[in-house]
């Protein structure tokens, strides 16, 4: 068994693990579960991105983040957003 040692900086490890979470985002079992984009979200309820953004900050709304990745549980935002 040949045995490999490399170093990485912070900022590549953190660009490895936000590649892999948007592959596995894009996989059919994340849009099984409703997990959907910031763009999908404001346009399925009808507002801005600049005022979903406004909701997340204020935590009006869920969301999933992993490193800059940002994904919404559709149903689970919408149940949310019926109780206010």
């Amino acid at each position: 068994m040949n045995q490999i040692n490399m170093t990485i900086t912070k900022e590549e490890l953190e660009k490895i693990i936000e590649n892999a979470f948007y592959k596995f985002s894009c996989t059919e079992r994340i849009k099984e579960s409703n997990f959907i984009t910031e763009k999908e979200l404001s346009e399925r309820i009808g507002i801005s991105k600049v005022t979903l953004h406004k909701f997340r900050k204020e935590g009006r709304i869920p969301f999933s983040q992993i490193g800059r990745t940002i994904r919404y549980d559709y149903q689970e935002v919408i149940d949310t957003l019926k109780k206010r």
